[in-house]
């Protein structure tokens, strides 16, 4: 079961809360600029009676069950959350494979931990003066300042995260943590040779396009909120790269990763698109956009969205719902089972890119929205799982290959859910104020 997350994804600029955090900086007190474009948020109460419900329910359901006193970070105890429990028997936890077993008691992801932090901070400003869930919250933030003090992978979504959840928070620590991560994705994994952010301790280099667009956004973002314009330069260098070699002409879709190549021409590691990747993509390149003015960023971020209702096949017209992922090089859809996240991630940049394009595609964000609320949603408990069948039952693997049965609720799709569907909550309270 795959945990690596996206993501990603809420990029949410609060410039006038973040002058009141810039006291502290890496570079000195007066190396802060905010972005030309911010995104501001004005929340206010009145909230849909049905998504409210749900995302209450969720969120009682992950305060009883989620939290797991065992987990680990590199051998220590920290506490965290569970990767999964079981829906009908909640004291079956992290389970990897078929059976019982203790060994993976102490399993951890801290990506899960952040959004976890995040669905709380979005509650929170959604239901203003409700103590519900404040308990969760501190404890939360505790996990994820000590999860992420000395993170160094090129994941940018986490930078916005931690960004984002420290600016509205008030707590400089972890405004201050962000700020380190765009400084260790620029100093760890930006090559300045070839001009672009990758795995450079992978033989051969290697990257993740969703990864690596969205650390090129976060380098923009933090270069101008800390006064760093190379930084600026590398993000907006690396975000350029990537479109130039890694978009399939055919589909308008982005290979999901690629090897480097030396000469510049990089090429795919394998042939797949999944609806996670276009939809990570879609969203930093919308919010490179914002700091930028560049409209080809947009342009191709309506390109990926659009895409992946057309000729991709990726949306099941009949029952709703993403597949898993298209074979570029045979035109062939993976169609035995639907990601969770898949959904939520194109929910959210599907939301952003009609508040941009003046509602071009709300009866596709609406579809996606109503399918996560009703198909995903196991109504009974109150969760989400991984994954499905296409025709939204509990997905079974074959024998002696996974957990058997996913009848498991897992934190990261419960988490990004909730972050998709509060998203666009904020955005629609925000409109009615």
């Amino acid at each position: 079961m795959r945990h690596t997350l996206y993501r990603n994804v809420r990029y949410v600029f609060l410039p006038l809360l973040f002058v009141l955090l810039s006291g502290c900086s890496l570079f000195g007190t007066d190396a802060s600029a905010s972005p030309p474009h911010p995104i501001s948020r004005h929340i206010s109460p009145h909230v849909t009676g049905t998504v409210d419900t749900l995302v209450d329910q969720v969120l009682t359901n992950m305060h009883q069950h989620a939290w797991n006193p065992q987990a680990k970070i590199k051998n220590k105890v920290t506490g965290g959350l569970f990767i999964n429990w079981q829906m009908d028997n909640p004291s079956i936890t992290n389970a990897t494979k078929q059976g019982r077993g203790a060994a993976t008691a102490s399993l951890h992801d801290p990506q899960v931990d952040l959004l976890y932090l995040t669905d709380l901070v979005e509650y929170q400003q959604l239901h203003p003066g409700s103590t519900t869930y404040s308990d969760d919250l501190s404890h939360a933030t505790s996990m994820v300042l000590t999860d992420f003090t000395h993170y160094s992978l090129p994941r940018g979504w986490i930078y916005f995260y931690v960004l984002n959840d420290g600016l509205s928070l008030n707590n400089q620590q972890m405004v201050n943590e962000a700020q380190q991560i765009a400084h260790n994705i620029y100093k760890d994994w930006y090559d300045p040779t070839l001009g672009y952010v990758y795995q450079r301790t992978h033989k051969p280099g290697d990257y993740d396009t969703n990864n690596t667009v969205q650390s090129g956004t976060a380098l923009i973002d933090a270069g101008q909120r800390w006064n760093q314009p190379n930084w600026v330069s590398a993000g907006e260098k690396t975000i350029d790269h990537v479109l130039s070699v890694a978009l399939n002409a055919k589909y308008n879709m982005l290979y999901d990763s690629m090897y480097v190549g030396t000469n510049g021409q990089d090429t795919p590691k394998g042939d797949q698109a999944k609806p996670s990747t276009q939809a990570e993509v879609a969203t930093a390149l919308m919010n490179a956009y914002q700091l930028t003015n560049n409209q080809h960023y947009l342009n191709v971020a309506g390109q990926l969205l659009q895409s992946l209702f057309g000729t991709s096949g990726l949306w099941d017209s009949g029952h709703g719902g993403f597949y898993f992922a298209l074979t570029m090089t045979s035109g062939k859809v993976v169609k035995n089972y639907k990601e969770t996240r898949s959904q939520s991630l194109a929910l959210i940049a599907l939301h952003q890119y009609d508040q941009l394009s003046g509602g071009t595609m709300t009866q596709q964000e609406q579809e996606v929205s109503n399918v996560l609320t009703s198909s995903f949603y196991q109504s009974t408990y109150h969760g989400f799982f991984y994954r499905l069948t296409s025709d939204f039952r509990i997905y079974t693997t074959k024998a002696n290959e996974g957990i058997g049965v996913e009848n498991f609720f897992t934190t990261e799709a419960m988490g990004s859910v909730l972050d998709a569907l509060q998203q666009s909550e904020m955005a629609l309270s925000a409109m009615k104020k």
